[in-house]
């Protein structure tokens, strides 16, 4: 012990519990800085850190007025080899106004924003539609267009493009006047066995989906599915979901829009909350979206 002793002491180095105190205290906060920044790069590089910056460098851009931002995406939309703001917007419309704890329940008036991050120019397309909480930005490409996807799980829909001129085109507009719905859904259990549910669909003279007549029998049972935890769907015609897709693997994206046909009773239920679909599918041509087929499928 003695010898460990001298050797401390030929060593300048006076021990006391003081010293190692401040030594550990250092070790410690030294640790915490570190552990601090590699966190915070780690969220800058996130999906969620990158919007954050985004929103910050758009706002020296761009006027929001009583807007938010809801979805922002970086993208050369032009060939310049320079990435471009791509931008959904629109008002919070909240569940409690006066509430700190409230949440946002629609966002109204939803405009499609991009900024030419070379020349600053602003191209803005303004939906007139609200969007639910859930509204989400997607671009998608194929071998000949570039397309903007907004969309909810309710049924809304903007699907864009940018033309020669770099006009924001409104395909779905441009498809029809009206409110863009799916077919109407009519379900009944087969009478010789109740785990088999009957649909059939009608477009309703909509132009853009084709007559549809067959009935198609959904074996529920088979698929372990129990019908009676289930109910119709309230919304008969309207699209749930939207995607866009190369179906055929040529090259170029379908518009596909899903009608669900059951849901869940037990509103606590996350998973498998639906069951049943209808799978309507879509060429797009000439700035329209033009009926390919339609499936019913569990």
């Amino acid at each position: 012990m003695k010898i460990i002793s001298d050797f401390i002491k030929n060593l300048g180095f006076t021990f006391s519990i003081r010293r190692l105190k401040k030594a550990i205290i250092l070790v410690l906060l030294f640790s915490f800085i570190g552990i601090g920044v590699y966190l915070f790069f780690k969220y800058e590089s996130s999906d969620e850190g990158l919007k954050r910056m985004y929103i910050n460098e758009v706002s020296k851009k761009y006027d929001l007025k009583d807007n938010k931002i809801i979805d922002i995406e970086k993208k050369d939309v032009n060939n310049d080899k320079i990435d471009d703001y791509v931008f959904i917007i629109g008002k919070e419309v909240r569940s409690d106004s006066n509430s700190l704890n409230s949440i946002v329940e629609l966002y109204e008036n939803v405009s499609l924003v991009i900024i030419d991050n070379k020349s600053n120019e602003v191209k803005q397309y303004d939906t007139q539609k609200n969007f639910k909480a859930d509204v989400d930005l997607n671009i998608c490409e194929d071998e000949r267009q570039m397309y903007f996807l907004v969309s909810d799980l309710s049924g809304n829909v903007l699907l864009s493009i940018m033309d020669e001129s770099s006009n924001l085109i409104d395909i779905v507009k441009n498809t029809t006047e009206n409110e863009f719905l799916g077919y109407t859904i009519y379900t009944s259990q087969n009478n010789e066995n109740e785990g088999v549910l009957n649909v059939n669909i009608d477009n309703f003279s909509k132009n853009y989906l084709n007559e549809y007549t067959d009935t198609v029998q959904l074996n529920l049972m088979e698929n372990e599915i129990d019908i009676s935890n289930f109910r119709e769907t309230y919304l008969r015609d309207k699209f749930s979901n939207f995607i866009l897709k190369d179906i055929n693997n040529d090259g170029i994206l379908e518009f596909i829009g899903y009608q669900y046909i059951l849901y869940s009773l037990d509103e606590t239920v996350t998973v498998n909350k639906t069951a049943g679909v209808v799978e309507t599918v879509f060429n797009i041509e000439d700035n329209k979206l033009k009926f390919n087929s339609v499936n019913i499928h569990i």
